[in-house]
């Protein structure tokens, strides 16, 4: 390998592993959470249209930070933009990285009767946190979007000991998995343990366990569900109570979390905002994975834009045809002033053949040769100053045999080898200028 040569490839794997580590750090933004106790203000997130809330009926139980309003919920990967988050825990601890399997605090809290009727009889809730309040529908219904994320998941899964969550309507559970009357829980919807054995409802889950291939997900839980509608239609006219309310089940360990849609708790339903919601095979952005690798980051099955390759050319790859923008080309050049590559109407060019005029072998649009030349084209001899040879090419032309920088990296010498490399390339820069 020539001095040049490595002098490109040590300074190309340099800026790409750059590129990559910049874009890995700003694309991307993680779930944000400001803690909160205070009821008024979590109902106020989340309220819509239609609903009228009752005076002086709203209640918050709950250790303090366990609750708050929560942004950037679709970029991280939940589902939801904005809204509240209901935890057992802390509701901070929520924000990525996910770097705990067993992320948990105790809130030295008791339980909730309603919450203990949703679990089997032998155990007990601990740690309940929960928003209540009296509402009247203008329309008869009531809706509101949510997500459940736990860290039980995996190893908890289809297991006695399961935290617990229920939106309580007149003392009637409507958290259920759609078009059932089953509940969601990690019982209900999960991707089985291990991952893929006995998973229940698996279409409606999220796997973000790091002992399970993840974290995938800018967010701590170590798995959730998918943005699923809790309603109630057809409801009688006057006043009606709902309870909002999640615990640790079994013992106070291992944190569990709603997430309720800001202004979708309302009379009319709000479709949730899902589009950008990472999955399995399309990771976000600042989580590359085998299956979807950052734009910036060159594989052998996918060049970068700017990396030529012999077959097929990317969109990017510079080519006879079309010029860049400062070059005039075929369609917008004077008749008068013909070039190499954007020749006069009259004038084929080598990447633009009339029907009528074969050639013996015909060339790739984006390989100029010397051989074959149209009829029309001007001779190898003399070659009009800007006609592209095979020595030397235009800059953006791409070379026969382009260097791989990732693919090979290993033969990139030890960093003390590359500096004296890199110091022997300039010195005989230099040594050749002042000459």
């Amino acid at each position: 390998m020539t001095i040049s040569k490595l002098i490109k490839k040590f300074s190309m794997t340099f800026a790409g592993t750059a590129f990559v580590a910049l874009s890995a750090t700003t694309v991307a933004q993680a779930i944000s959470i400001t803690p909160t106790s205070n009821g008024d203000d979590l109902l106020k997130e989340i309220l819509g249209s239609g609903i009228t809330i009752v005076p002086h009926s709203i209640n918050y139980t709950g250790a303090s930070g366990a609750s708050g309003t929560f942004t950037n919920g679709l970029s991280s990967g939940i589902g939801i933009d904005t809204g509240i988050i209901i935890t057992t825990g802390k509701a901070i601890d929520a924000q990525a990285p996910n770097d705990s399997d067993k992320k948990t605090t105790n809130n030295k809290l008791p339980g909730d009767s309603d919450l203990d009727g949703l679990i089997p009889e032998d155990q007990k809730t601990f740690d309940a946190t929960i928003l209540e309040f009296d509402f009247q529908t203008e329309g008869g219904n009531i809706f509101f979007n949510y997500v459940f994320a736990s860290e039980e998941y995996v190893e908890w899964t289809n297991s006695e000991f399961n935290d617990v969550f229920g939106f309580f309507l007149n003392g009637t559970n409507i958290a259920l998995i759609p078009g059932t009357s089953t509940p969601v829980a990690i019982n209900t919807v999960n991707g089985g343990k291990p991952l893929g054995t006995d998973a229940s409802n698996p279409e409606f889950f999220n796997n973000n366990d790091p002992s399970e291939g993840g974290p995938f997900f800018d967010v701590e839980y170590d798995g959730f569900t998918n943005v699923f509608t809790a309603q109630a239609l057809g409801l009688s006219a006057g006043t009606h109570k709902i309870r909002l309310a999640i615990a640790d089940a079994g013992d106070a360990f291992l944190d569990s979390a709603v997430f309720i849609e800001a202004k979708s708790f309302s009379d009319s339903l709000k479709e949730p905002e899902t589009k950008s919601k990472p999955t399995s095979n399309s990771q976000p952005k600042s989580k590359p994975t085998s299956n979807s690798q950052p734009k910036s980051k060159p594989t052998s099955n996918s060049q970068p834009k700017s990396q030529p390759t012999s077959d097929p050319q990317p969109k990017s790859q510079p080519t006879s045809d079309p010029q860049p923008k400062s070059q005039p080309t075929s369609d917008s050049q004077p008749k008068s002033q013909p070039t190499p590559n954007s020749q006069p109407k009259s004038q084929p060019t080598p990447n633009s053949q009339p029907k009528s005029q074969p050639t013996s072998d015909p060339q790739p649009k984006s390989q100029p040769t010397s051989d074959p030349q149209p009829k029309s084209q001007p001779t190898s001899d003399p070659q009009p100053k800007s006609q592209p040879t095979s020595d030397p090419q235009p800059k953006s032309q791409p070379t026969l045999e382009p260097d791989t920088p990732i693919k090979d990296v290993q033969d990139i010498p030890e960093p003390s080898v590359v500096i004296g490399l890199l110091g022997v390339g300039f010195a005989g820069l230099s040594s050749k200028k002042n000459q």
